[in-house]
């Protein structure tokens, strides 16, 4: 039992009740600043050989010389070393190899981020590099903002989603419900949030605008991910047109891109025909 987190979650619930706007408030800014430790922030630099700024504080990091272009992108509070064991088996004369850091991640210089600036980052990535990526590979926010992305613009050629989420409202509720907010304080937060990002959140729902993409997609999600249900990846799965879904059992969220089964089936996907 974590006592420090259980008395932070009662107060909060109490503190959303008696004023609910005040809460509401205080969960967006909880939601949009990112906690990285320092060492996670500066671990692309031994894995990358130069970095290009974004606007909107992001930052693209490049290495490799390959006519193939692969982009990953990690997932709220996340680092780009997470992919660290699947970036090894890369061949660098084969692939070039690119990884977002959106607002407020990796060595950016802004404290706050949001879904929008993760898509934001994606999107310039893809302006950048003038011509669709022939791979893109996202983990839990980062993979929602893939699919939002390839849904405006065809970025991608195919795409690998690990433990994401079906719509950003889900995102956001199970938030609203860690920091036990009442029934109108999370009502004005999920507003508060549209607000921040400029988007409602029903143009975020990936279950409605997957079945318009029709690139293959490789689905990959932990039995036991207590932070995005399984069942998040089955509905998409059910949704788009041309997907694989693949379960592991006891990585949890992050720890199956550790995981060599996992490593070596997104390697394959990437280079073999796709097979449903």
């Amino acid at each position: 039992m974590n006592l420090s987190l259980d008395m932070f979650q009662a107060a909060f619930g109490v503190y959303s009740r008696l004023l609910p706007s005040r809460a509401a408030s205080k969960a967006v800014e909880l939601m949009t600043k990112p906690r990285i430790k320092v060492d996670r922030r500066i671990s692309s630099r031994e894995l990358f050989e130069r970095v290009v700024p974004l606007s909107n504080d992001g930052l693209l990091s490049i290495s490799g010389t390959g006519p193939k272009k692969i982009l990953f992108l990690h997932g709220w509070s996340g680092w780009i070393g997470q992919f660290k064991d699947l970036m090894s088996e890369i061949d660098l004369n084969e692939y070039t190899v690119y990884a977002v850091h959106p607002a407020g991640h990796g060595e950016s210089g802004a404290s706050e981020s949001h879904p929008g600036r993760f898509i934001d980052a994606v999107l310039e990535a893809y302006e950048y590099v003038g011509t669709s990526f022939d791979v893109g590979v996202g983990h839990s926010l980062g993979a929602a903002a893939l699919v939002y992305a390839q849904s405006k613009i065809s970025c991608f050629d195919r795409l690998v989603l690990v433990s994401g989420p079906a719509t950003i409202e889900g995102v956001l509720n199970r938030f609203a419900r860690f920091v036990n907010l009442g029934e109108r304080s999370e009502r004005l937060f999920v507003r508060g949030m549209e607000k921040r990002v400029g988007l409602k959140v029903d143009r975020l729902d990936l279950l409605t605008l997957a079945p318009s993409i029709e690139i293959p997609v490789l689905l990959l999600h932990d039995d036991l991910d207590s932070e995005v249900p399984v069942n998040e990846s089955r509905a998409l799965h059910e949704a788009f047109p041309r997907s694989r879904l693949t379960h592991t059992t006891g990585y949890g969220h992050s720890r199956l891109l550790q995981n060599a089964d996992v490593i070596r089936e997104i390697v394959e996907f990437a280079h073999s025909p796709f097979r449903p």
